[in-house]
């Protein structure tokens, strides 16, 4: 049987499913890293960025590697990477369950790190922490529309039945 669902839902959870595989995959290579040595594979990663990158950015980018891949980091990275992973892809995979708790469990989850994005956005201005403060704002808000709606569908029905 195939369910139909609102197209904006279906994106929200190819998003979802989609970066915790990514997310997934990240942690494991921070977790094969640390077992073969942060270090050097931070100094690995950073001049690989520098043989195929130019410009003040890839020094930058090279430089804030080798600076934070220390082994007390790269543990921080991929346990918030794991731990991620496993939250988007609960969310992803209650939403095309069609749970009626999923929509609170993604508004709940977007809208915790909301004041976070703000905070940093007042700090370090950039057009990329925009957008993505924009793009948590417009899933929080449909989201929230579904829940509610599903809420209002399902008290009617409960008082219907009574």
């Amino acid at each position: 049987m195939i369910v139909k669902r609102p197209l904006g839902l279906e994106a929200i959870i190819d998003y979802k499913l989609t970066k915790a595989v990514v997310e997934l995959i990240l942690g494991l290579l921070l977790v094969i890293g640390l077992v073969r040595g942060a270090e050097a594979m931070s100094a690995t990663f950073a001049q690989v960025i520098l043989d195929h990158a130019s410009g003040a950015w890839a020094l930058r980018v090279a430089t804030i590697i080798v600076l934070t891949g220390t082994s007390g980091h790269v543990k921080i990275a991929a346990a918030v990477a794991i731990a991620d992973s496993v939250l988007s892809a609960v969310e992803g995979l209650a939403l095309r369950a069609g749970r009626w708790w999923a929509p609170w469990l993604v508004v709940i989850a977007t809208g915790s790190l909301i004041p976070v994005e703000i905070w940093e956005i007042i700090r370090k201005p950039k057009p990329v922490r925009g957008a993505i403060l924009i793009i948590n704002w417009a899933i929080l808000v449909y989201l929230l529309r579904i829940a509610l709606r599903e809420h209002r569908e399902r008290v009617a029905h409960q008082v219907a039945r009574e």
